[in-house]
């Protein structure tokens, strides 16, 4: 078996196109939309959203508290959230994630953490709704 080991060199190589970067020491409260890629080194609390080949990179030391839906993730810090990453998600050994995620493609370091539920985004899935019966949760795919 192959893995692939995520190193601080390879966060390097996949921020050298930085559009927007939020600090150490910021503290970002609201809602964000972008394009392009964004790296988050502080705190930020609300939902974030990218449609157009958006990369977000949370760094180590990093926490989100909200939801999260683009198509690239890379995670070396905290996620308190749902994830929908559309296109790849990328988890390294520090990374947590608590919350639901949804992705195409799924990569673990060793020593990544998830607490939720995944589900894979299939090529032929037109449309995924939650449906609550009695207390319990379905989920129905169309």
């Amino acid at each position: 078996m192959l893995r692939k080991k995520i190193t601080k060199e390879s966060v390097m190589k996949e921020s050298q196109h930085i559009d927007t970067l939020i600090g150490v020491n910021s503290v970002f409260t609201g809602d964000l939309t972008f394009e392009g890629a964004v790296r988050i080194d502080g705190r930020f609390e609300g939902n974030i959203r990218s449609e157009k080949e958006g990369t977000l990179i949370v760094s180590e030391g990093a926490l989100i508290k909200g939801e999260v839906s683009v198509p690239n993730l890379v995670l070396h810090g905290d996620i308190n959230g749902d994830v929908c990453a559309s296109e790849s998600l990328k988890i390294g050994a520090k990374g947590v994630l608590n919350g639901d995620v949804q992705y195409k493609v799924l990569s673990l370091a060793e020593g990544a953490s998830m607490n939720g539920r995944c589900s894979r985004i299939g090529e032929g899935a037109s449309s995924i709704a939650k449906v609550t019966q009695d207390d319990t949760e379905v989920i129905q795919v169309k």
